[in-house]
């Protein structure tokens, strides 16, 4: 800013400078867009949402790829985390769940440890992820403005006037909300929607700790420590999540992200403090107390009150919320971060165009108004069919398959488009292939039915309709008839034992990356499926030749075994 609060014009101003605003800032500024951020506080700062999925690096790999800016892609690669940022971040390496009855200890027989299938994903130390991406949107050519309150946004035909707490005023032709629920362009134009026709209820408290070792340290019966993972202690009605930072060598770090998530109405808030709260619920669950018994809080507890919130809309003449803006579920299944990516993946088109062409016809960006509304609904149903099915193991364990069944179908669709796009730059490689996507223009086109009638089952189970047998086995009779596309097959996940209720999906999928192309092999109806593979290969190494470094060593030698055995 000049001096005496002087105005300033930008093609774009982008209010929130974390990991949302900062991306989008520098993918703006290479493109020669002139961009303001507008952040409240200074970076780096506390920031929650750390653990990531292969569709969130995917879709950051294909930003990257169209882009010509793999400084972002980075962020997506444990192994190159260390080269270009602070060695601060965690290692993901599966989903871990894990199922606690009140009272009771935990049994072995009831954990799943969910591989990333492809490569290793990532615990962010968000203050410095964050701190880095804003700080390549200012190497590009963004103007930072940090300790920055915004007092008001108004729009009109000539453009977009900003006023701050300290009488600056920007003008903009465009601005994009980056914030979260305290969106001013949300209060701005009356865009929440109150009360939310949201289905889940939950509250959280969090912090970072020390002193959390791995849940059961060498005693574990699984085939990886839970310390590689998301751990999830899951039990009636709530979560406890647990995300180390300092689960592998290169790590400096020694804090772990640890969450207490429940249902008010089951658990409502009595007046004590947050840690006190934390230790209640340790109390209740003596295994997961067991691995907290030394930790300590390094940094204030936050307590909140009901998580989710929706809007209206998210777009309108000049303007856009991003996904926490416009609105919040749960953090269970990690799917934030990859709703923010897909919201900036949508939005870059249409904005560059509106710029090149002083159009900004609202129904231009009406596709980023679907997309926010149902990934907000998928999650609403997938969430909230979780916390129903905590009632009962059985019900869990097939609830679970069918959030599995669809990220794994997307993730190959996505990992083949990617590829694709890599070899040939053909912008049709990119394109929708489900008919009625509910969470990701890369599901398979028969998945939204699936989903739909598992949701009425889960639904019934809470409504007393169905009882927890009949559930479980209306849910695994679903997936037994469901209709995989034959790159997949169903016989393969049948042959890794996904699709039976006594059958723990665990070791981290290496079993059914086994058994998945040992069958294909033999069958010709499915040779492409080693193809699909050589192309998550690829896609994690971007090298020609797929097998070396980026995946799973277990995996890349047991399907190199196999290989030469075929």
């Amino acid at each position: 800013m000049s001096e005496n609060g002087s105005a300033r014009r930008f093609d774009v101003a982008i209010i929130g400078g974390g990991l949302s605003g900062s991306m989008l800032g520098a993918i703006l500024a290479k493109q020669g867009v002139s961009v303001v951020i507008i952040e409240e506080d200074v970076h780096p700062r506390f920031e929650v949402g750390e653990s990531t999925t292969p569709h969130t690096s995917l879709l950051i790999s294909l930003l990257a790829e169209r882009l010509g800016l793999p400084e972002i892609e980075h962020i997506a690669y444990p192994e190159r985390l260390p080269e270009h940022l602070p060695p601060t971040s965690g290692l993901k390496r599966f989903f871990g769940f894990v199922y606690h009855r009140e009272g009771q200890t935990y049994d072995p027989r009831e954990g799943f440890q969910i591989g990333t299938n492809s490569k290793d994903e990532n615990h962010w130390f968000r203050q410095d992820i964050d701190a880095y991406l804003f700080h390549l949107a200012v190497q590009y050519g963004a103007v930072a403005m940090q300790r920055t309150n915004v007092t008001s946004v108004d729009i009109d035909q000539q453009g977009v006037t900003i006023r701050t707490d300290e009488g600056a005023e920007i003008h903009a032709r465009y601005v994009v909300d980056g914030t979260g629920y305290r969106s001013i362009l949300a209060r701005r134009f009356g865009l929440r929607e109150n009360p939310t026709p949201l289905k889940h209820h939950s509250r959280t408290l969090f912090t970072h700790m020390v002193r959390v070792p791995a849940f059961q340290g060498e005693n574990h019966q699984m085939s990886l420590s839970w310390h590689l993972s998301t751990l999830h202690h899951c039990f009636e009605r709530g979560w406890f999540w647990v995300i180390p930072f300092n689960n592998h060598a290169r790590s400096v770090n020694p804090l772990i992200s640890v969450g207490l998530t429940i249902d008010p109405r089951r658990y409502p808030r009595a007046g004590a403090s947050p840690e006190q709260e934390f230790q209640k619920f340790l109390k209740m669950f003596p295994s997961v107390g067991e691995q907290f018994a030394d930790a300590r809080a390094v940094r204030p507890w936050v307590s909140t009150g009901r998580l989710q919130y929706s809007s209206k809309r998210c777009t309108g003449y000049r303007y856009c919320l991003m996904s926490h803006a416009y609105g919040f579920i749960d953090p269970l299944f990690s799917r934030g971060m990859t709703n923010t990516v897909e919201i900036i993946s949508a939005l870059i088109e249409p904005l560059l165009n509106s710029l090149a062409t002083d159009n900004f016809d609202e129904e231009a960006y009406k596709h980023i108004d679907r997309l926010q509304r149902r990934v907000l609904s998928y999650n609403d149903n997938l969430v909230n069919g979780s916390f129903i099915s905590w009632a009962d193991f059985g019900v869990w364990n097939a609830w679970l398959r069918v959030w599995a069944l669809g990220t794994i179908l997307a993730e190959f669709r996505l990992m083949n488009a990617l590829s694709e796009y890599t070899k040939t730059r053909d912008e049709q490689q990119l394109k929708p292939v489900a008919r009625e996507p509910i969470f990701s223009d890369f599901e398979d086109p028969d998945y939204a039915a699936f989903f739909k009638q598992a949701v009425e089952w889960i639904e019934a189970f809470e409504a007393g309709r169905l009882s927890a047998s009949e559930t479980e086995k209306k849910i695994f009779g679903h997936t037994e008839d469901y209709e995989f596309p034959v790159t997949i097959g169903r016989e393969a996940f049948q042959r890794a034992g996904w699709l039976k209720p006594g059958q723990q999906m665990r070791d981290n999928n290496f079993d059914l990356v086994r058994r998945s192309y040992r069958w294909a092999i033999t069958n010709p109806d499915t040779h492409d499926l080693f193809g699909r593979f050589e192309t998550l290969c690829r896609w994690a190494t971007h090298r020609s030749d797929p097998l070396v470094t980026g995946v799973p060593q277990v995996a890349v030698e047991q399907v190199n075994t196999m290989k030469e055995a075929s």
